[in-house]
This record gives C-alpha cells, sequence and structure tokens, in this order.
C-alpha cells in the first residue's frame, strides 16, 4: 500500500498533536511533586547560581536551560511548564512514525500510530515538568539519526566502507546529527549511556557484516565527536557520579520489578496495584499476540522475500533497542544493590528512554498480524471468524494501552516508588499567608515540594535543626534565610505545618496545636500561640 509522503506526514503530526493534548488533558491542574518543585526552585535562582546548583544535583543542565528560555517566553505558570514537556512528548510519537516509516513502510507505521498515541508511560511523563519526556524524543530522534545515516552510507556512490575509509557527505551529515543527538542526551540525563551503549552494540554486529573493522572504526566516529561536544560538561559529570547525591531507592531491580515494567507500560498500574480481572485480560493480550506473532513467523519462513525480510528486520530492530537497555539495567542494578542493601537502583522513571520502542514493537507486531495474515481453514474465512482472527490482537492491545491512559485521569500524577498521589495543590487552597500565619514545611523535602504554591509567600520557611545537604535534591536550600531551626523563633499568632512525608511533632513551649487536617496524601497541623498572663 503506497501512501503519499504528504498525507503521511499530515496525518503522523495528527496523531503527535493527540498524544500532547492528551497528555496535556492528563497533567492540567495536578499537584507539583518533589522533582517538579526542585525544577522550579532552581529556575527561579539566578543564572549563575543555577548553574553552581546543577553541579552538584545528579542529572545534566540541558532541561533545564530549556525550561528556563521556555519560561522566559511563556511565564513561569506550572500549566506552562507542563506544555513544553507535552511538546516533547508529541515529538516522540512523530519522531517514532517517521523511524517506522523506514523501518517497517508506511501502512506498518499507520497501523502502528494508536499504540504510541494511546501509551500509558509517554502520556503520564509526558507532562512532568522534568526531563522525561525530552529523554525519549532524544532517544527516538538519534535512532533516527542513526538509521539515515546507515541508510545514506548504504545508497552512496562508494557503499564499501572498506575503501579508503572515505565517508561520502551525505553520510557525514547524517552521522553529525547522531553525535550532535548523542550529545545532548547525555547533557539531559545519564541513563541515556544505555541507549548509546546500544547502538554502539547494534553498529558492532552490523560491522561484523558489512566491513569488519574498517567499518567499526567509521561507526565509532560520532562517538568519538560526541564526546569532544560534551568536553565542557564532563568534568562536571565525572564530580556528579564521584559524588554521587541521589537519593536512596526502595525498589530493587527484581522479577517483580520486571514484571510491573510491563504492566505500567501497558496499564500504567504496577503489580501490586494491578486487580485480578486485568491481570487476566493482560495474560490473555499476551498470549494473543504470543500466538499470533508464531503464526506469522511460521508463515514468513514460507515466504521468504524482500518484503518479509524487511517486516522481521523492523521487528528485530524495535526489539533490539527496547530490550536490551533493560537487560543492561538489570545487569547494573545486580552488581550495584549489593552495596547499597536495603536500598535498590530502580524506579520506574528510569525506562523513559527506552519505551518508545516497546510501544512501537508491540504494535508493530499486532499490526502485522492485521497486514499479513497467514490463510486460514474454509471454516474460518467466513467473516466473523476472518474479523477476529486479524483484528483480536490489536483491537485488544489499543483497548487496555488506551483503558491504562483514562485511568491516569482518576490516579492522577501517581509517584510508583512512594506509592501515593501528591496532593500539594489542594493543601496549598487550605492556608492562607498573611502577617498572623507562617507556614512551616516540616523538612526540606516538603518545602521544596509546596514550594510553587507559596514562592510569593515571605513567611513560608522550612524546620530543620542542622545544616542542609550542600548536593543533591536539597542543596537550593543550603543557607537560606528561610530555614527555622525552632518553632519558638517565630513571633505569628499562627502556625502551620505542611507535610507529606511524616514528620515527629516539633518541640515549643510558646504555640499550642489545635487541629490537624489531612487533605489527601498530605497533612497540615495548625498551632496558635499561647496567651502569655499576668502574674
Amino acid at each position: 500500500m503506497n501512501i503519499k509522503p504528504r498525507r503521511f506526514a499530515l496525518v503522523a503530526t495528527a496523531g503527535a498533536c493527540l498524544a500532547a493534548l492528551i497528555s496535556f488533558a492528563l497533567g492540567f491542574g495536578r499537584s507539583v511533586w518533589f522533582d517538579e518543585g526542585y525544577s522550579i526552585i532552581v529556575l527561579d535562582q539566578p543564572f549563575d547560581r543555577m548553574m553552581a546548583l546543577l553541579k552538584v544535583d545528579v542529572h545534566p543542565p540541558l532541561y533545564y536551560l530549556l525550561l528556563r528560555g521556555w519560561t522566559g517566553i511563556f511565564g513561569p505558570s506550572a500549566t506552562a511548564m507542563r506544555a513544553m514537556s507535552c511538546l516533547f512528548c508529541g515529538l516522540t510519537v512523530l519522531t517514532m512514525m517517521a523511524l517506522l516509516r523506514r523501518l517497517a513502510g508506511e501502512k506498518a507505521a499507520l497501523m502502528t500510530m494508536p499504540f504510541l498515541v494511546a501509551a500509558p508511560m509517554l502520556l503520564r511523563y509526558g507532562y512532568e515538568i522534568r526531563m522525561y519526556s525530552l529523554v525519549p524524543f532524544l532517544s527516538v530522534l538519534g535512532t533516527y539519526t542513526l538509521v539515515r545515516a546507515i541508510e545514506a552510507e548504504h545508497t552512496s556512490r562508494n557503499p564499501d566502507p572498506q575503501i579508503h575509509g572515505i565517508m561520502p557527505i551525505r553520510d557525514r551529515r547524517w552521522w553529525a546529527a547522531y553525535a550532535t543527538v548523542v550529545a545532548l542526551g547525555m547533557y539531559t540525563q545519564y541513563m541515556m549511556a544505555l541507549v548509546w551503549t546500544t547502538h554502539l552494540v547494534w553498529l558492532c554486529m552490523r560491522a561484523r557484516r558489512v566491513g569488519g573493522f574498517t567499518a567499526l572504526r567509521r561507526y565509532l566516529t560520532p562517538y568519538v565527536l560526541a564526546v569532544v561536544l560534551y568536553l565542557p560538561w564532563l568534568p562536571s559529570a565525572v564530580d556528579q557520579v564521584t559524588h554521587n547525591a541521589l537519593p536512596a531507592l526502595k525498589e530493587t531491580m527484581n522479577l517483580n520489578e520486571i514484571g510491573s515494567i510491563f504492566s505500567v507500560l501497558i496499564t500504567g498500574l504496577n503489580g501490586s496495584r494491578l486487580p485480578s480481572c486485568v491481570t487476566v485480560i493482560l495474560i490473555a493480550m499476551l498470549a494473543l499476540i504470543i500466538t499470533r506473532a508464531i503464526r506469522l513467523h511460521d508463515a514468513w519462513r514460507l515466504r521468504q522475500n524482500d518484503e518479509t525480510r524487511a517486516a522481521r528486520n523492523a521487528l528485530g530492530t524495535l526489539a533490539f533497542f527496547a530490550f536490551t537497555p533493560i537487560v543492561m539495567l538489570l545487569l547494573i542494578s545486580a552488581i550495584r544493590e549489593p552495596f547499597t542493601h536495603p536500598y535498590g537502583f530502580f524506579t520506574m522513571r528510569y525506562t523513559t528512554p527506552f519505551t518508545p520502542y516497546c510501544y512501537a514493537f508491540i504494535g508493530l507486531t499486532c499490526s502485522y498480524t492485521v497486514i499479513d495474515v497467514p490463510g486460514g481453514t474454509q471454516v474460518e474465512r467466513r467473516a466473523y471468524a476472518h474479523f477476529i482472527r486479524r483484528w483480536s490482537a490489536w483491537l485488544l492491545t489499543v483497548a487496555l494501552l488506551a483503558g491504562g491512559s483514562i485511568g491516569y485521569a482518576f490516579q492522577g500524577n501517581y509517584i510508583y516508588e512512594q506509592a501515593t498521589t501528591p496532593s500539594t495543590a489542594q493543601a496549598a487552597e487550605q492556608v492562607a499567608c498573611d502577617a498572623d500565619q507562617t507556614i512551616v514545611a516540616a523538612n526540606e523535602f516538603d518545602y521544596i515540594e509546596s514550594y510553587y504554591y507559596f514562592r510569593s509567600c515571605s513567611r513560608y520557611r522550612f524546620l530543620k535543626r542542622g545544616n542542609v545537604d550542600t548536593r543533591g535534591g536539597y542543596a537550593p536550600l543550603h543557607g537560606s534565610h528561610a530555614q527555622l531551626h525552632n518553632l519558638d523563633d517565630l513571633d505569628t499568632k499562627r502556625v502551620v505545618i505542611v507535610n507529606r512525608m511524616g514528620f515527629s511533632q516539633p518541640e515549643t513551649s510558646q504555640y499550642r496545636k489545635i487541629r490537624t487536617l489531612h487533605v489527601g496524601s498530605s497533612t497540615m497541623v495548625f498551632y496558635e500561640k499561647i496567651s502569655s498572663t499576668a502574674g
């Protein structure tokens, strides 16, 4: 089926816009949580201090620089900042559609598009005020430029990589683009190294077939260029790795979490929250896809031609890019976790660089069962049986993905590692900042999480007896005038302590507790000053 490039581009752009709008709708009005609060509090610093803070953080600076430029144009509201993330969510879908068109053709790409538009994890992390929508975009963009570079090499006048090692101009253009994207990825999140390592392994496997060491040397050239582009940040990256300020993670990369990755990918629910009925449907979907894929594979073996070889190559490439980084993450966790016990080295959002390939692989597998169905018996050729055989896996999987995405409209921006949905926005509506009342966060975590809602309040403080850490997520509060060592240091008539992660009631001789208010996952404790009596 030949589809005009312009028509394909219009449909793909429409799908990308739809994904961005759905993600924006899911994130509209959601409470800001700690990681997003950190993005905002860093953004509010002068530029030099912002860069100094990012050097002692755990992530590179590109996302924050882009967000700073974005807010300079569209304003610093949470809605505006989420819109930038949603833009990258849409660009991820659009770029993946372009990649699928190169790998599998227009028809298969369009059949796969609903799997990307309804992808729960892409939509969930597509609106966060973090780099988790920029990362998958750069990941897919890097893969696209890599594929284009390989295609340009194959179709160039000098396709033999052993002839003097000459790289045609067209090759250099795409390889330079790939090197630039690799550098940008490393300027965004260090987890992107798993994606680029997967690419390198793929290129090494290809080099064995097309030119041996000479081809491998050519393939290494863009990585050398990427390192050169990365040199300005390299000292800071080394410092961040050697002085790890990453907070302790409870999750370990075990069989339960691997199952949860699949569960969250499809339904948005991790294994511990997956109802039995959904589990049955999920297993049925998986069995149906595997069964249809096996029959499709058998049919392709009987029909060895360019079309079937291209289809198998497309599926194999997507599977390699989807699952190899996850295996690498598992191996890193296996090596690291014995030294960090009882803490792990995994959280669900770490998989965001690889999730687009997972959805594309599942979608393309289901789409091929529709496009190229092996012939059945005479009875099976009845209209209803033919329809079920062609569309069952495709329809069931899309329905589960859509249901998972719709579920986020009810569960909100659920934080998997904390097993809760933040409600800081609703809690902030219950208290007022005025001359007679001080709002006190129970600790640094709560201060940063609620910072967006009280950023204009001069009487917003946080309790901390000792010094605040100079590295990591709390570094913006080091030396802050907002730090409060003791509740009795205040002179206002009323005090409201806000917290979400639990705290011990502070010692005070000048204030008495009058009530406690629970709003979702947040708790507010109200105090009033004890009136002095005449002797």
